[in-house]
C-alpha cells in the first residue's frame, strides 16, 4: 500500500503542479510501474480542476472570456511540460535536415524560432478547442481526453526502446506491470459510462500515439522524454477536435 502511495505522489509531484506534502517518498522500479496507473487519473484531475475554474469564473465574466482563461489555465496545471516538448522536437526535426544532432538539440536550453513559432500556433489551437468544448459545455470530452492520451501510454510504449536508465523503461521492466495494464481499464469503463463513443476516441488515442512516436522514431532513430510530451499534446488536440463531433 505504502509504494501505490507513493507512486500517487510522484506522478502527482513530477506531472502537475499540484501540491505534495509527503516529506519521504521512496522511489523504485515498482514506483515507477504503479505510476502507470495513476497517469490517467493525473488527465482526468487536471481536467477536473479546468472545468471548475471554469465553472467558478462564468459566474463573474461573460463565459467566453471564462473558457478562455480556463483552458490557458489547464496548460499551467501539469507546468507546461509536454508544450516544452513541442518546441523540443519542432527544433530538432527541422535542425536534422541540415545534419545536426537532434538529441544535442532536444537538450540546449535555448529554442529556435521556428520551434518557438511552431509551439505558438499549437497551443492557439488547444486553448481554442478547449475553450470552445467549456464554452459548450461538454464537458464530459475533454475529461475523457485526458485521461485517454495518458492512459494508451502502457499499451503503446512497449513497443518502443527507451533509455535503461529512464522512468518508462523502469516501468516496464519490473513483474506485474500486465495487472496494471489490466486495472487501468477502469478508466475505459468510466470513460464509457460517460459517453458511449468513448471506446472510439480510446481506439483512437491508441492509433495517433503510435504513429506520431513512429514516426518520431523514425526521423530522429530514437524515442526519449520530449517525443513522448509531444505525441501526447497531438494526440489530446487531435481527439478534442474529433470528440467534439461525437
Amino acid at each position: 500500500m505504502r509504494e501505490i502511495f507513493n507512486a500517487f505522489a510522484f506522478s502527482l509531484s513530477y506531472f502537475t503542479v499540484f501540491p505534495v506534502f509527503v516529506k519521504e517518498m521512496t522511489i523504485d522500479k515498482n514506483t515507477f510501474k504503479y505510476s502507470l496507473f495513476f497517469l490517467p487519473l493525473i488527465g482526468s484531475l487536471i481536467a477536473i480542476v479546468t472545468i471548475l475554474v471554469f465553472m467558478f469564473l462564468s459566474s463573474f465574466f461573460h463565459p467566453l472570456y471564462a473558457s478562455v482563461v480556463s483552458a490557458v489555465i489547464s496548460f499551467a496545471l501539469y507546468g507546461y511540460l509536454h508544450t516544452e516538448a513541442i518546441t523540443d522536437v519542432v527544433d530538432a526535426w527541422f535542425a536534422s535536415y541540415s545534419g545536426k544532432d537532434a538529441y544535442k538539440i532536444m537538450k540546449e536550453s535555448t529554442i529556435g524560432a521556428i520551434g518557438a513559432i511552431a509551439t505558438f500556433s499549437f497551443v492557439l489551437l488547444k486553448v481554442s478547442i478547449i475553450a470552445y468544448l467549456l464554452y459548450e459545455k461538454k464537458y464530459e470530452i475533454i475529461l475523457i481526453v485526458f485521461m485517454f492520451s495518458r492512459l494508451s501510454l502502457t499499451y503503446i510504449l512497449p513497443f518502443f526502446k527507451f533509455n535503461k536508465d529512464s522512468f518508462m523503461s523502469q516501468a516496464f521492466e519490473v513483474n506485474g506491470v500486465n495487472k496494471v495494464r489490466f486495472a487501468v481499464l477502469i478508466f475505459l469503463v468510466f470513460a464509457i459510462y460517460l459517453k458511449i463513443s468513448a471506446f472510439l476516441l480510446f481506439i483512437l488515442a491508441l492509433l495517433f500515439l503510435y504513429l506520431n512516436l513512429k514516426i518520431l522514431n523514425k526521423r530522429f532513430g530514437f524515442v526519449n522524454g520530449d517525443c513522448l510530451g509531444c505525441s501526447i499534446e497531438i494526440t489530446e488536440l487531435l481527439l478534442l477536435n474529433i470528440g467534439f463531433f461525437l
